[in-house]
């Protein structure tokens, strides 16, 4: 009985952490600025 629990809890987790994944492929993320309200696309950081 503990371990199909063990495995349900992690089931659940495992579910609840994939739909966080971001599902969005190649399109860039809008960011909105709480002060304004504005929205933009933010730039891409690295090299």
């Amino acid at each position: 009985m503990k371990a199909l629990l063990n495995v349900l809890l992690a089931l659940l987790l495992a579910a609840s952490l994939s739909a966080c994944a971001a599902t969005g492929g190649g399109e860039m993320a809008k960011v909105k600025c709480p002060a304004c309200g504005h929205e933009f696309t933010p730039p891409a950081v690295g090299p």
